[in-house]
């Protein structure tokens, strides 16, 4: 009989990677073996692979932009646009990507010469997407090209209604195409058929930013050098979760180089707002702390907050913009939480929690919130989710999915039930008649009897190599900065060492809901101090069997002017 599986303090099984052979180790001397087995676990196997990869130049990372079907004809009526002074509008959605590369071409634009204005919806108000109400009020205004960005490729009837008011319509989007596209002047979607663009994974302001490049190469120059825009690229990028592979890699590699030596007003005081340290700003920064305010903004109330913060040129307005930005932030965070469990206990009060996919909507669920709410409740349960905010005609809701299961396919499955509807493979957002809930709820389940087992698979955490603690130094963080920036596709590096010693154990946070470690080797190498988040219940465990098998990452942990070595742990067990 097999044994049962092992399972951890998160209830995770862990599966190792499998090392490279000897013989690819040994063909790359120039590094370390640990740092080839991780080169080699990002599928990079080859010496042009990896060159490129670590390189991640600029010049040569970065495709032609006019190999993006549609982009002669966007980047063309655009230049005529500015030439003739022609109002245009850009027509961004209320995310960071979205507000981010409203940001990139009002800027760009404008010192192209062109007369451009932004238009953000609000997320309450107007939903996701291209509204009707929008576009008249733009025509109304004397806009005759409509520029959207990160959006507007699910829009067919909006795009109609322009033309038919004579608004030409280019549509920037990286969402997953529906089957029937818009008939717009222009789409420029890597995603679309018959692209042939060889990076498909372009987020909203890196295909804005590949116009920019576009309308450069047709004669503009702008007093902008590419840093001035990189800066907003590299937070679009990371915080819409761009997988950093490729041209998002170079992208925000070169974007973080233009944070960290940014003039931006705005995102100096997003910096210090987060109480992050000039100069030294990660990827994992942009995610955990400057992505989350700028997304606040449109999640609590207006997006437009966060538009005016990247675009304020002086540093005491910057100012109060991002304490407002951290405000809505933690009201964001109370939000959240409280959906959170709120939700839950409704979806066991319906004994819903082993359906293959789960689908609860109420009136006190805001849709601001909902895409985060769904995202946690897919790790707790294993299980694709779709959150709404109940209205009592229309309800608005996000879905999250596992690997395991396309959530957009099995959402264009229902297309017919949609007012609107967009997203990609793991998340999407949509707008419903809530008379049509119940059958979008029964159609959704037969569609995942046919896509997804019954039984929810145990979560697994992927570990890329396994190292002693002997080895962890200052020396191995610099060498593993080489993979950097980390994020999507390029995770941080997940080690495993095994049997080491708990010598110290301390409940930490304003709630002891997390867990502060000192370890050591079994040869009593060491200390090391570790820190393990939502574990501070398990700091009296280790009285009696000390010995524990931890998954972590190596980072700098840096506290009132200190910098320290500090292990990450991810999860833990006890050594066999």
């Amino acid at each position: 009989m097999a044994s049962a599986p092992r399972l951890s303090a998160r209830n995770r099984l862990w599966n190792v990677c499998p090392p490279p052979s000897p013989e690819f180790v040994a063909a790359f001397p120039q590094y370390s073996p640990l740092l080839a087995t991780l080169l080699h676990q990002r599928g990079l196997h080859t010496p042009a692979e990896i060159a490129a990869f670590v390189a991640a130049d600029y010049r040569a990372g970065l495709h032609d932009p006019f190999g993006l079907r549609g982009m002669e004809v966007a980047a063309r009526r655009i230049a005529t646009a500015i030439h003739n002074h022609e109002p245009i509008a850009v027509y961004g959605d209320f995310d960071t990507d979205g507000v981010t590369a409203v940001t990139l071409l009002v800027q760009a634009i404008g010192a192209m010469g062109g007369n451009i204005r932004p238009y953000i919806p609000h997320r309450l108000r107007e939903g996701y997407g291209l509204n009707t109400e929008a576009i008249d009020t733009l025509a109304a205004d004397g806009i005759r090209l409509l520029l959207t960005v990160d959006c507007g490729i699910s829009n067919v009837q909006e795009t109609v209604h322009a033309r038919a008011i004579g608004i030409d319509v280019i549509i920037t989007d990286h969402h997953a195409p529906p089957p029937a596209l818009p008939d717009a002047l222009a789409i420029v979607n890597p995603r679309q058929p018959g692209c042939s663009y060889p990076f498909k994974q372009l987020v909203g302001v890196g295909i804005a930013y590949q116009l920019v490049r576009a309308l450069l190469r047709l004669g503009f120059r702008p007093s902008l050098q590419k840093d001035d825009l990189l800066d907003v690229v590299a937070l679009g990028t990371v915080t819409d979760m761009g997988p950093l592979i490729g041209e998002n890699r170079v992208l925000v590699k070169h974007g973080l180089a233009a944070i960290n030596d940014t003039s931006r007003p705005g995102l100096r005081a997003l910096i210090a707002a987060a109480g992050l340290t000039p100069g030294r700003i990660t990827s994992t920064d942009i995610s955990f702390g400057l992505g989350p305010r700028l997304n606040a903004a449109g999640r609590i109330d207006d997006a437009q907050l966060s538009y005016q913060l990247l675009l304020a040129q002086e540093y005491d307005v910057a100012q109060e913009l991002a304490s407002q930005l951290n405000l809505q932030n933690r009201q964001r965070q109370e939000l959240s939480k409280t959906v959170q469990q709120a939700a839950r206990a409704q979806i066991e009060a319906q004994g819903k929690q082993n359906h293959r996919i789960i689908i609860v909507d109420g009136a006190e669920y805001p849709a601001g919130v909902v895409g985060l709410v769904a995202a946690r409740l897919v790790e707790e349960l294993g299980r694709p989710i779709l959150l709404l905010e109940r209205g009592e005609r229309v309800s608005r809701g996000s879905a999250r999915s596992t690997a395991a299961f396309n959530i957009i396919d099995a959402l264009t499955s229902c297309a017919d039930l949609f007012e609107r509807y967009g997203g990609h493979a793991a998340a999407a957002g949509f707008t419903i008649a809530t008379a049509r809930l119940a059958e979008l709820e029964a159609r959704l389940l037969r569609h995942a009897e046919l896509h997804l087992p019954e039984t929810a698979p145990v979560p697994q955490i992927e570990i890329h190599a396994e190292t002693p603690l002997r080895s962890l130094s200052w020396d191995l963080l610099a060498e593993l900065a080489t993979l950097e920036p980390f994020g999507q596709a390029n995770p941080q590096p997940v080690l495993i060492s095994r049997r080491v010693r708990v010598t110290g154990a301390w409940p930490r946070g304003m709630e002891g809901q997390h867990l502060k470690l000192r370890l050591e080797d079994a040869e009593g190498t060491g200390p090391y101090d570790a820190i393990a988040f939502r574990l501070g219940h398990l700091a009296r465990h280790f009285e009696r069997s000390p010995w524990i098998d931890i998954v972590y990452t190596l980072e700098a942990n840096e506290w009132n002017g200190n910098r320290t070595l500090q292990l990450n742990i991810k999860d833990l067990r006890r050594a066999q």
